[in-house]
């Protein structure tokens, strides 16, 4: 793969589109490790072995959420992608990327207490270029949070 195809791609995979996420399995948020509240997302583009700058979300996770549409939101699909070997523990979630021409791909959610994970996507031959950490700040305040 090309350095600019390559770099098409990983940027394909920056974008915020989690609705595959959401079709292989569906997670009962009552045994997921995670506080609801506001969470603030950071993700960060991993170059030549070293972390760019950091883009930053803001999300406010309900009780009711499914952990796969919350906290795997800043994961890929875009374009010809499917997610595949979704896995579910009450402290990680664990799934793996084929996308049409570009190497695979696996990504991981790691929870190291209730209010703080870190994570990234690996592609086959490439090593890690995304990494996306998460800490949750307060309770949400309102619905528009």
């Amino acid at each position: 793969m090309n350095g600019l195809r390559y770099r098409r791609w990983v940027a394909a995979v920056v974008c915020l589109v989690a609705t595959t996420m959401v079709r292989p399995v569906h997670a009962d948020a009552g045994d997921f490790g995670a506080m609801p509240g506001l969470w603030k997302i950071q993700v960060r583009h991993v170059e030549n072995g070293k972390a760019g700058a950091p883009t930053v979300t803001w999300h406010c996770v309900d009780e009711g959420a499914d952990p796969w549409t919350t906290f795997a939101a800043w994961t890929p699909a875009q374009g010809e992608c499917t997610t595949t070997d979704p896995q579910r523990r009450t402290t990680s979630l664990t799934w793996k990327l084929t996308c049409k021409g570009s190497p695979a791909a696996s990504a991981h959610v790691d929870f190291d207490s209730a209010k703080h994970y870190t994570g990234s996507v690996s592609v086959a031959g490439h090593g890690e270029v995304i990494q996306v950490e998460g800490d949750r700040y307060a309770a949400c305040t309102s619905p528009e949070d």
